[in-house]
């Protein structure tokens, strides 16, 4: 990444700031990401339908969680991308986080069933151990780290930065969460309203809806966003990345002059 090259400012802020940023981002950079979900998401929600036909709502549900980090890895990279690069290629973007498929796989096993089990046994060291493997695909996808470093990693970043991670964690669930019970209302409403035809199943009558599962996959650009963002913003504080970023374009620049100068 080249930090001399930054389209955001690199400074501490803070996490509702980080949040209200992430969504300002997408927006600024909409047709990119407009891209990106067309090419991403369908297949993710066509199998997920399909799931929760066939395997009932848990089913659905456990594969959407799981699935989501591979639906997710592609806005990171093109977050980050955008973020540091000039020229941002969507394609390019996603073929990056595709040939780090199988490394994000072997790495969602491992933090999936060890958040599962902590949650159920311990509650407490489960939600902190999701935590602390909050920025884990960060790591793995654009430090291209190995599955028990990117943990350690992700750990090492979460501790600098915890009690931010904590909450941007629990807000990020939160969020998520709304964004599957609006799109499942504001979804019915729309058919039975305006189009005057039968609204489908609501999400409280058999534990999913189609609308409640398309809010769940478009809420997964935001969330790979805000994460990233919520990284790079520990990360700033923790590792002095403003002050790199201003050596760094003010050595740009003297190189710049050198080469006018010849």
């Amino acid at each position: 990444m080249d930090l001399s090259r930054t389209r955001i400012v690199l400074r501490d802020r803070p996490l509702v700031d980080v949040l209200d940023l992430a969504l300002r981002f997408l927006v600024h950079h909409g047709g990119a990401y407009t891209k990106a979900v067309a090419i991403v998401l369908p297949p993710f929600i066509l199998v997920t339908e399909i799931v929760a036909r066939l395997g009932g709502a848990i089913a659905a549900w456990v594969f959407a969680i799981f699935a989501a980090t591979f639906a997710g890895a592609p806005f990171t990279v093109l977050a980050s991308r955008l973020v540091f690069e000039d020229d941002v290629r969507v394609r390019a973007a996603i073929g990056a986080a595709v040939h780090a498929t199988w490394r994000l796989f072997v790495l969602r096993l491992v933090t999936f069933f060890a958040g599962a089990i902590g949650l159920v046994l311990f509650m407490f060291p489960g939600v902190w151990f999701l935590a602390s493997a909050l920025f884990v695909v960060e790591v793995s996808v654009l430090e291209q780290a190995k599955t028990m470093a990117a943990i350690s990693r992700s750990d090492r970043i979460f501790r600098r930065g915890s009690g931010e991670a904590l909450l941007a964690l629990f807000l990020l669930f939160l969020f998520h969460i709304g964004a599957v019970l609006v799109a499942d209302m504001g979804g019915r409403t729309i058919v039975s309203a305006l189009l005057e035809s039968r609204a489908p199943q609501s999400i409280w009558e058999d534990g999913w809806s189609t609308f409640g599962l398309l809010g769940f996959w478009l809420f997964v650009p935001y969330l790979a966003t805000a994460r990233f963002l919520v990284y790079l913003d520990i990360r700033t504080r923790s590792e002095g990345w403003d002050i790199q970023t201003r050596f760094a374009a003010l050595a740009a620049r003297t190189a710049d002059d050198a080469r006018s100068a010849a």
